[in-house]
């Protein structure tokens, strides 16, 4: 292959290569755009995905959860 021939090669890549990241992109904006539209049609039904009250997973450590329901429990 001539050098003509790889740079047309590579250009045409580069193209595809611009193409599918468009793709892409508009891909992942209508998952988004989507999947916000599901969190609020769950809010407006009562139903929010978000942590329920009191669970707060990883905020303290386990020697601190223990020394907390150990002095409880005294």
């Amino acid at each position: 292959m001539n050098k003509k021939e790889e740079i047309k090669k590579i250009k045409n890549l580069i193209r595809d290569f611009n193409i599918l990241e468009q793709v892409h992109n508009q891909s992942l904006a209508v998952i988004t755009c989507r999947k916000i539209e599901l969190q609020k049609e769950l809010d407006s039904l009562g139903a929010s995905s978000s942590t329920r009250k009191g669970k707060f997973d990883g905020v303290l450590s386990n020697k601190a959860t223990l020394s907390i329901i150990g002095s409880l429990t005294k």
